[in-house]
């Protein structure tokens, strides 16, 4: 396994990052033992770097995961708030829920622009007083926005990006992938650290595996790639990938019968709340449920956070 460092943070990650948005309950909801134990098949295998967010709600899994080992591994989370009491409290739960002293990197979720990111501003205030108290090692956003990597590039206070970036350009909003690259490469020049989300486009890059990710990979500005991850298969696999290896038969066979699909389940109320939460505008209502254009979905499992009901889930 390769390790690079994140910018000017000092803080050394595997190439390899291990999305944790996959195991828990806005997708596949694995039991606790069997989630935490995909995530310690990678720890083993020398992923040090874990990506995850209050929404995902997958802190258990890694508290489980990381235990007896957990100053070896470098965790990522991110949150929503935009108060500094709503920071405040995303902070402190993910220490608890972590049990841990200090979150490694803490993002800003999904920004758009340095409008946004103004209107977070109390937010961000607030963790970068806990950067300075030990609380956090480094600050910074995730976006799927190219202009948010445009204005973030010059923010100093900002450490770590970590924006959508794939060879097909889909789920970038505001541009395409040249872009994105050129953005991401003005926030290296700064000093930022970079990490990249969605390089298999929710699983709907035409690309075979192998070459979506080199083609990340190439991009020497990426200091790491997010990946979710659901199975000891697809650990193998996405390893054996990451370190210019063969996959295994056996292991590509088992990762080729997992399915991907976004379920609604019965008991819809047609609130809209699923469309208007939708990254991509790939969700429409039904007469009886949201209807999904599978071939626009990132599988991001936003759709599912936003339903009052919880009825939409990614299997």
């Amino acid at each position: 396994m390769e390790y690079r460092v994140l910018g000017n943070t000092g803080i050394r990650v595997s190439r390899l990052a291990f999305g944790s948005l996959t195991i828990g309950p806005l997708q596949a909801g694995l039991p606790l033992a069997r989630g935490a134990g995909v995530i310690r098949a990678a720890l083993e295998l020398g992923v040090n770097f874990i990506d995850t967010a209050e929404l995902y709600g997958t802190y258990p899994y890694i508290r489980e995961a990381i235990r007896g080992r957990s100053r070896d591994v470098v965790i990522a989370s991110k949150s929503y708030a935009y108060t500094r009491q709503g920071m405040r409290e995303s902070l402190d739960r993910a220490r608890r829920e972590l049990d841990r002293d200090y979150v490694d990197i803490f993002l800003l979720h999904e920004q758009e622009s340095g409008l946004t990111i103004r209107g977070h501003a109390a937010a961000l205030d607030f963790l970068l007083e806990a950067k300075q108290a030990g609380l956090v090692r480094a600050v910074g956003l995730s976006t799927h926005w190219v202009q948010a990597v445009r204005d973030a590039a010059w923010l100093v206070e900002l450490d770590v990006l970590h924006p959508l970036f794939n060879a097909a350009g889909l789920g970038i909003r505001g541009g395409t992938a040249d872009d994105m690259l050129a953005a991401v490469r003005e926030a290296c020049a700064a000093g930022k650290g970079v990490y990249a989300m969605k390089a298999l486009g929710g699983g709907n890059l035409k690309y075979p595996p192998r070459d979506a990710f080199s083609f990340v990979r190439r991009q020497r500005e990426f200091a790491s790639v997010a990946v979710g991850m659901q199975s000891v298969a697809e650990v193998r696999a996405n390893v054996a990938l990451f370190s210019d290896r063969e996959v295994p038969d056996d292991v590509l066979r088992e990762v080729e019968r997992i399915p991907r699909r976004l379920v609604a389940d019965e008991g819809c109320t047609l609130c809209g709340t699923c469309v208007a939460s939708c990254p991509q505008k790939v969700l429409r209502l039904g007469p009886r449920g949201p209807v999904v254009d599978e071939g626009g979905c990132l599988h991001c499992g936003y759709c599912g956070a936003a339903c009052p009901e919880f009825l939409l889930r990614i299997v």
